[in-house]
């Protein structure tokens, strides 16, 4: 009597739990469901990052092919020596073997002084997006949306993308060049050693494609352009259009924006 007690207890017990397990599963999926289907319309087409963030990454990677470069280079130096410490050969050999090691870290070195210098250029441009983040902040008190880094494919990525209250969209692309900015006909130029020179690129073509891309992505009718130099000294009124786009400092971003959001229905 108690074995079949025993038994059937036992079942019981198992169908209690398959029970469970296939209303857990009823409830479990469709939440999974509907919450990939919710994150992928969130995250699609773009990561939204803090400012200066991407940057910040790419100059440690820069950095670290940087220090193995000067390692491989210090190895190539200092492996003679070190086999001459454990088994001392001819002399004339050991300096033969450190200008060969010489010869070829050479290369290496050149590497590492390249990518050191890349690497203090996205800190540079990290440094000037942290510092248009903090501009900003005044803004976001005030209700402004603000989302920082948005990768797109077509573009990369845009640096700042801003929605006022009023629903009015400006996107900005930050430059962190320390320099005084001109314009020449419709053309950003910068001042160096008293001469106009043109920039490495064209700021105002790069942040019209940028604009097509992110209508494009979050299906926006307008979208107002601004170049953003967070270290130059911008010679010409922030007011004026120049092909489309608005060229401001740090200093007046805050009131431009402003200006421009005010604006909005009358330009």
């Amino acid at each position: 009597m108690s074995v079949r007690c025993a038994s059937e207890e036992g079942r019981r017990k198992r169908e209690e739990g398959r029970r469970k397990r296939e209303e857990g599963r009823k409830i479990i999926r469709p939440f999974l469901i509907v919450n990939s289907k919710c994150i992928g319309a969130f995250m699609q087409p773009q990561y939204n990052e803090g400012a200066g963030k991407p940057l910040r990454r790419h100059a440690k990677q820069l950095r670290t092919k940087a220090l193995y470069r000067y390692g491989a280079a210090t190895g190539l130096v200092l492996l003679p020596l070190l086999v001459y410490a454990v088994a001392p050969f001819n002399p004339l050999f050991l300096v033969a073997a450190l200008l060969i090691g010489a010869l070829i870290a050479l290369p290496f070195i050149e590497d590492g002084k390249t990518f050191w210098k890349s690497s203090q250029r996205f800190d540079q441009g990290a440094c000037g997006e942290e510092k248009i983040q903090q501009v900003l902040e005044s803004l976001i008190q005030s209700g402004w949306i603000v989302e920082y880094n948005l990768r797109l494919p077509e573009v990369g990525d845009i640096d700042v993308w801003l929605r006022s209250p009023k629903g009015v969209n400006f996107i900005l692309d930050v430059k962190s060049h320390s320099t005084v900015v001109l314009l020449d006909g419709d053309v950003l130029k910068r001042l160096s050693y008293g001469k106009l020179r043109d920039f490495e690129k064209d700021f105002l073509a790069q942040i019209a494609k940028e604009v097509t891309a992110i209508k494009k992505a979050k299906k926006l009718t307008k979208v107002t352009p601004v170049v953003v130099f967070s270290d130059a000294k911008v010679s010409f009124s922030n007011t004026k259009k120049i092909r489309g786009a608005y060229v401001m400092e740090l200093g007046n971003l805050v009131s431009g924006l402003q200006e421009l959001d005010r604006t909005y229905k009358t330009r």
